[in-house]
């Protein structure tokens, strides 16, 4: 399932880049799913998009300036709904023994 709370005391480890509905990578439209122990937050800055949870079948509108977590291991897949610009936060859990701020 999609949109779990993220487990607290979780890192920021990179973001995308911008895409719009253009530079959207194919990767990203079919089937795909985060790697173990990473979690994203998918942020819809500008326009729409359709998220699909493969998992539940479940398929949401998401519109600029909403966002959606996504768990790791979550089956699922985006597609655009005219002009859109979004990116992709990832956080993990820190390294044991690690300190954070």
């Amino acid at each position: 399932m999609t949109d779990d709370a993220m487990p607290p005391g979780m890192i920021p480890s990179g973001s995308t880049p911008v895409f719009t509905e253009q530079t959207l990578p194919d990767g990203l439209r079919k089937e795909h799913k985060l790697a173990d122990g990473t979690w994203g937050v998918l942020r819809v800055l500008e326009g729409t998009i359709r998220f699909t949870d493969l998992e539940t079948d479940e398929e949401r509108s998401i519109a600029s300036p909403d966002d959606v977590t996504i768990r790791p291991g979550a089956l699922h897949q985006v597609a655009t709904v005219g002009p859109v610009q979004l990116r992709i936060d990832f956080y993990r859990e820190p390294e044991s023994g690690a300190q954070t701020t």
